[in-house]
């Protein structure tokens, strides 16, 4: 009998405080037509706590629906490409947290497509015995890399968190079939040092280099070409014909790049997720959020053929086929939570703004050299 990977248990954590469209009218050159004729977004999430913080409240409320106890995990991958500390670990941050003290723990970086990086890595665990019971997270604070003056680049992003766990099923439901690839060359498309270790140590931060270096018409052409290629490619090594999909849960990118990618693919609307309105692009995050919505919505039914998909910095990209088990309701609900938070999100983003306000006050220097 085949082994394969199967999802047993979702959930999400989304901030409570939004940056609408309205609220970016004041910060920035543009308005809510603009916004939302480009990429579909009307608000995104803006977290007040960290990356882990986010990650913990999506963890327990996967174990929940899953019916685990965090003891019963034995691996914890934790996608993201805003982690709140480089060493130790945030998955090791998440497994003290969570008291998952058999689980094996570490991040993954694959930017938008870590959640599809990591459901591929915890699927091959599973089939290779290595692992039996895999907690998934992927969260992103990627507001804290924004730059508030630039209207190009603030306003795609949210931050947030999405989980999964995956078990061992032998009754033919679980990961079908999966397609990873990636081209370093592009990886200039997209780009934010401010974590890394490239340059000098200094106490004084250079705004135009740690901020966010985006092409967007760049990665507007490779992504619509990438996530076409992926899922076929996936679709049919999952020996599947694209008539056979039910429900497509893709990166909440841009909703242009879904609705292109989805036409290409002769995919209905109607079996796409979508909701990049209320989320915006939460990178890693993005594929797990918009999974939890389409089980809640229905979309996603016993036996159905999910596929999932995203493209990102790298450039890379990924996707997966699954036929789900027969349960689509969580075995439990977690009371976990975000602390309240009494701030307004013009003071959340007032430390973004005073850092790069310098770089806006005379004519923007042009990018030189390279950045990847």
């Amino acid at each position: 009998m085949t082994i394969r990977a199967t999802f047993t248990g979702w959930g999400k954590c989304v901030p409570p405080v939004k940056l609408t469209n309205a609220d970016l009218e004041e910060l920035v050159d543009t308005d809510d037509d603009w916004i939302v004729e480009r990429t579909g977004i009307h608000e995104r999430g803006i977290s007040h706590v960290e990356t882990t913080d986010l990650a913990e409240v999506a963890a327990r409320q996967a174990l929940a629906a899953a019916g685990l106890e965090p003891a019963d995990v034995d691996m914890l991958i934790l996608a993201t490409v805003t982690p709140e500390i480089t060493c130790p670990s945030n998955a090791c941050v998440l497994q003290e947290r969570l008291e998952a003290v058999n689980a094996a723990a570490f991040d993954l970086n694959a930017a938008c497509s870590g959640w599809i990086y990591g459901t591929t890595t915890a699927s091959s665990m599973i089939t290779s015995g290595v692992a039996e019971r895999v907690l998934l997270v992927g969260a992103e604070k990627l507001h804290w890399v924004m730059d508030y003056w630039d209207r190009a680049t603030c306003i795609l992003f949210g931050d947030g968190a999405g989980a999964a766990v995956l078990e061992p099923s032998e009754d033919g439901d679980g990961v079908l079939s999966t397609d990873l690839g990636a081209d370093g060359g592009a990886g200039r498309t997209m780009v934010f040092p401010t974590l890394g270790t490239r340059g000098e140590l200094s106490q004084i931060r250079d705004p135009f280099m740690h901020r966010l270096h985006f092409d967007g018409q760049a990665v507007f052409k490779i992504a619509v070409q990438g996530i076409e290629r992926s899922v076929r490619r996936a679709v049919d090594r999952a020996g599947l014909s694209l008539d056979d999909v039910d429900a497509v849960i893709p990166h909440q990118a841009n909703e242009r790049i879904i609705t292109a990618a989805g036409r290409r693919l002769g995919i209905d609307p109607g079996r796409v997720v979508l909701n990049i309105a209320t989320h915006g692009n939460s990178a890693a995050a993005s594929v797990p959020m918009a999974l939890c919505d389409g089980l809640e919505s229905g979309l996603i039914q016993p036996g159905s053929i999910v596929v999932q998909t995203a493209f990102g910095g790298g450039v890379t990209w990924g996707s997966t086929v699954t036929r789900w088990g027969e349960r689509v309701t969580p075995l439990g609900v977690s009371d976990a939570t975000l602390p309240p938070c009494d701030e307004t999100v013009f003071d959340l983003l007032a430390s973004n703004r005073d850092f790069y306000a310098p770089l806006h006050a005379a004519a923007e220097p042009t990018e030189t050299g390279s950045y990847c």
